[in-house]
């Protein structure tokens, strides 16, 4: 009976702790239900169609880091070193959860019940599964190491590109071109340099067909504040005056006469000759050119954020130019460039990371131009402008792949990994799909909070039970081993004034011989 007495004390203390872990648990999702209500109120407001889809990003990025913070909370809340809320107590115990045992007995039922709290996370497929779970592609350089973020750079002086594709690889976008002067730029200036957004691009694409030199003849493609013209005059060679802003396109190439391949190659190496001039790059493919085929030519503007209104503009016939005529898409944040702290070699590296999630958004370096060639050059089938490197090992198409993973590193690769429908609010439709989630997950997150409290309650009434059976034990385990103390006092009481009573009779017999001696003496 003692050894059940202090079995069901500590029964009690279990009941207690088991309420102190219910409690922690449930603090930590009322304050997941703040998140969850805003991450709806936002869902609400991407729903309509009154914003554009730059501002729906906006909304989305608040989205997903309530879904980050939801994740931090439900994954960083333990009582004891136990997490509560990661899904992990639905896995103890063939899936019914953390037992609590305060019975006197073993492994009878009555002894103990399971506490099991779900996946609490949002970004899991168990979990409430609102915000994408996705990662995002980083790649992170070694060449560019330095011990402090304001350190010159050394090394030698280069351009390294970024590209971009939120299509899984389909289309690649440039973001621009990073050029590096080592000995006077740091980290901070280049990463700086890539934050300031997307650089503006243009495209031009150019038929194949040939023209004659009376077709061309006074004909001209301006680019800003650049102007190339057609000699008709036999004129073999391209040629570029920086000092005019103009460029001539001999007639002479490839036998006598332009295709839109040729064109566009002279127009290649010029630009990408004198960068510092034209302040853009050119990017170009003729790769498997056919007599059919269409070339195009990408321009980039060098600065890297800017918005100024770049013209282009062509008198040539059988030439599609950018819409309106201008350079578009500067100052789109879809990288990011920040910092990273290598512990082990003590430095600074900068780390370039997609702004969004997910395998449809990949990244990849343009590490090196490739072989200019000059102009009326043959395709040798070597690319004429830009080199292409995909860092996640694949080779692009009409180009070759060069390892470069001694200067850049994958150190994440976007997974893809979200397949529900809350995962994101940048459309309209999406938002309305979040809606449906959220209120999955509210629902999820209530029952979860339900039936926390439900076991709370029955915790309380278990305690109030065991209290009331450990005091009835004890008291009939006392009625064993223990006196009855108020017999025993009346014993007691009885007996020392049975003793007294005799000591005072004594007291008197002793006393009477005295009395008579008196009278004798008397």
């Amino acid at each position: 009976m003692r050894a059940d007495i202090a079995v069901i004390n500590q029964g009690i203390r279990n009941a207690s702790d088991a309420i102190s872990m219910i409690q922690t648990a449930e603090g930590a999702m009322s304050v997941i239900d703040e998140k969850l209500i805003r991450m709806k109120e936002l869902a609400e407001q991407a729903a309509t169609g009154t914003y554009t889809t730059a501002q729906r990003a906006i909304m989305d990025s608040e989205y997903q880091a309530m879904a980050a913070e939801i994740d931090r909370i439900a994954n960083a809340t333990d009582f004891n070193g136990v997490k509560l809320l990661d899904g992990s107590l639905t896995g103890l115990h063939s899936g019914s959860g953390m037992k609590i045992h305060f019975g006197a007995g073993n492994a009878a039922a009555e002894d103990y019940y399971y506490v099991n709290i779900g996946d609490m996370r949002a970004t899991e497929a168990s979990g409430l599964r609102v915000g994408t779970s996705d990662t995002n592609d980083i790649f992170r350089t070694t060449a560019m190491g330095a011990s402090t973020p304001t350190t010159a750079l050394g090394g030698t002086s280069g351009i390294f590109g970024i590209q971009y594709t939120t299509d899984g690889g389909t289309t690649w976008n440039t973001y621009g071109y990073v050029n590096v002067t080592a000995g006077t730029d740091t980290l901070t200036t280049v990463m700086d340099q890539i934050n300031q957004g997307a650089a503006q691009t243009a495209t031009i694409s150019m038929g194949s067909q040939a023209f004659s030199s009376s077709a061309v003849y006074s004909q001209s493609l301006t680019i800003g504040n650049f102007v190339f013209s057609f000699s008709s005059g036999g004129q073999a060679d391209t040629t570029f005056n920086a000092a005019t802003g103009t460029g001539v396109i001999g007639t002479s190439i490839n036998g006598g006469g332009w295709t839109g391949s040729t064109v566009l190659k002279d127009i290649t190496f010029l630009i990408n000759s004198n960068i510092a001039d034209f302040q853009m790059y050119a990017g170009e493919d003729i790769r498997n050119y056919t007599t059919s085929a269409t070339s195009q030519i990408v321009l980039i503007d060098a600065n890297l954020g800017s918005s100024t209104n770049i013209v282009v503009a062509s008198t040539l016939t059988s030439v599609t130019m950018p819409s309106a005529g201008k350079f578009t898409g500067g100052g789109g944040t879809q990288v990011r460039a920040s910092l990273y702290h290598d512990p082990v070699n003590e430095n600074y590296q900068l780390q370039l990371t997609d702004a969004s999630k997910g395998n449809a958004y990949q990244m990849r370096i343009v590490t090196t131009f490739g072989t200019i060639l000059g102009p009326g050059t043959a395709d040798t089938g070597t690319q004429e402008a830009l080199f292409i490197i995909d860092m996640t090992g694949n080779i692009v198409p009409n180009y070759s792949l060069v390892n470069q993973t001694s200067e850049w590193s994958q150190t994440q690769n976007a997974s893809g990994n979200t397949n529900w429908n809350g995962k994101d609010i940048l459309t309209q439709s999406g938002a309305q799909l979040a809606l449906a989630q959220l209120d999955t997950a509210i629902n999820t997150k209530d029952g979860g909070r339900a039936n926390l409290g439900a076991l709370q309650n029955r915790l309380q009434n278990t305690i109030t039970n065991l209290q009331i059976q450990a005091e009835n034990l004890q008291a009939a385990e006392s009625r064993i081993s223990d006196v009855d103390v108020a017999t025993e006092m009346t014993m007691f009481t009885r007996n020392n004034i049975m003793a007294q009573a005799g000591v005072a009779m004594l007291a008197q017999a002793n006393s009477l011989p005295q009395l008579a001696l008196q009278l004798l003496q008397g």
